[in-house]
């Protein structure tokens, strides 16, 4: 499952050097097969009983340093499957859309899986960081090669501001070995000999920089806006369904896992963060007239109740299920939700030549399906109790009120989603047809794929427990830890 990927990409591009269209058909199989793999070893971490990491494989990488350790949980899993998925989706998506590069293309979407797949299972700091550094590479070529005509800008300040949070977060780890006693950098063992609460408050604080910078929060976000405005619409699906969650994964891995003590005393200050990037992403994106831009600014909003939900559950003991379970049920639904929400916007882009929402009018005229589909998006985005959505906001704001009353107000954050959403149908969609415009609606199969990305926000509005179950281990692992 983890070199997979990487095997796939060698080989789509090898295809496609032979026939050009071969890249896409042989990375699409390939994405397939993952997603097979990452559902079978999902139902392995959902049968079993208690918390522990399953599937786990240890092998020397350099001896007496560092060694080759993977596993999964509770928490690793719903992950993985939104890699693999969000991934296959991606690539059908690129069918249409990249026409230039198709070989270096593909490879790279394949190479960037196993890199965020490797970071989901790493057991061991090092091999974590280095699967970490290795999915930004791809990510800065999607970005400077396919991207739009800031293209150069956008990238460099991507790398620059994603690998500065990685020096922070490798000094971190260094800190940990060289201080803390134990002189290994394996994450099984230090979670069972945790280093002194001195150096674990000093590394929590150098790790939050790394981390927050790929969720983002507020004031570490300035490279999304741009990043997604110049990427190409399949690599802002997996920018904000997939990178981001890596910031959110090493979040609750190590800062609350790892460090639950710093946690616990200091959670106040990674709620503060998670609050004001709720309000900060949900009111600069009310402002947007770029619909892309307007999206992206959406992914800073909902990677807020992310920080906010997992450190407020932990903070008060009755409520860390429901804070740490609805944080990374919001990852996963965030990832359809978004993904959908961006590939809508290339849509629209490739329709009218603009995503600017006050040009853009009466798309329910001649786009009725285009329309439908901007429509259940809307929904799925801001929250509405038709999509599970909803669930994991309503857990994240009812275990932030759990932890103080005085919390009630972050129920606004998502009054204003839904305000921006709303405002989006309004110009757009169920506005009068404009002059000049031309019309041309997506096609029947084409709007089947598109509703592909809500599908497991409905089964997970009926049967919440296929996620929730897996983290609720997850979750009291961290009560026995405390």
């Amino acid at each position: 499952m983890l070199f997979l990927p990487a095997a796939g990409g060698l080989l789509s591009y090898l295809a496609g050097m032979a026939k050009k269209q071969y890249a896409k058909y042989v990375a699409l199989a390939f994405s397939v097969v993952e997603v097979i793999l990452s559902l079978w070893s999902y139902y392995l971490v959902f049968i079993t009983p208690s918390y522990q990491f399953i599937l786990q494989e240890t092998y020397t990488w350099i001896p007496g340093l560092i060694n080759y350790h993977v596993g999964l949980d509770g928490l690793g899993a719903p992950l993985v499957l939104i890699a693999s998925s969000l991934t296959t989706l991606a690539i059908f998506g690129s069918f249409r859309e990249i026409t230039e590069k198709e070989s270096s293309y593909y490879a790279l979407i394949l190479l960037f899986l196993s890199a965020t797949v490797g970071v989901f299972v790493s057991l061991n700091l090092i091999l974590f960081y280095f699967f970490w550094d290795a999915s930004l590479l791809p990510m800065f070529f999607f970005i400077g090669i396919w991207g739009g005509p800031r293209r150069k800008y956008a990238a460099t300040k991507f790398l620059l501001f994603t690998y500065g949070g990685s020096v922070s977060m490798l000094l971190g780890f260094l800190l940990l070995y060289f201080l803390g006693g134990s002189t290994t950098f394996d994450f099984v063992y230090l979670l069972n000999h945790p280093p002194p609460y001195w150096l674990q408050l000093i590394v929590s604080a150098l790790t939050f920089v790394g981390f927050g910078v790929k969720l983002p929060i507020f004031p570490l976000h300035t490279w999304l806006p741009d990043a997604h405005v110049e990427a190409p619409t399949p690599i802002s699906v997996l920018l904000a369904g997939l990178l981001l969650k890596l910031g959110g994964f090493g979040f609750l891995r190590f800062n609350l896992q790892l460090f639950y003590q710093v946690a616990i005393h200091y959670a106040w200050v990674y709620i503060a963060f998670g609050l004001v990037t709720m309000f900060y992403g949900a009111i600069v994106a009310l402002r947007q007239v770029d619909m892309k831009r307007m999206v992206a600014l959406t992914s800073i909003n909902h990677m807020g109740f992310v920080i906010f939900g997992a450190f407020a559950g932990i903070a008060v003991t009755g409520s860390v299920f429901f804070g740490v379970e609805g944080a990374v049920f919001q990852m996963f639904n965030h990832a359809f939700a978004i993904g959908l929400m961006f590939t809508l916007t290339g849509i629209v882009k490739h329709t009218f030549d603009t995503r600017d929402m006050t040009v853009v009018k009466g798309m329910r005229y001649g786009m009725p399906l285009a329309s439908a589909a901007v429509g259940l998006g809307a929904l799925a985005a801001m929250g509405a109790p038709v999509f599970s959505s909803f669930l994991s906001e309503f857990m994240v704001i009812y275990s932030g009120i759990l932890y103080s009353p005085w919390l009630w107000f972050a129920v606004l954050a998502p009054g204003i989603t839904a305000a921006y959403m709303l405002w989006m149908l309004k110009r757009m969609v169920l506005s009068q047809k404009a002059e000049g415009l031309s019309y041309h609606d997506i096609d029947r199969k084409f709007f089947v794929y598109l509703i592909a990305y809500l599908v497991p926000l409905v089964l997970l509005l009926i049967f919440p427990s296929l996620i929730l179950s897996p983290v609720a281990t997850f979750a009291q692992s961290l009560l026995g830890g405390a």
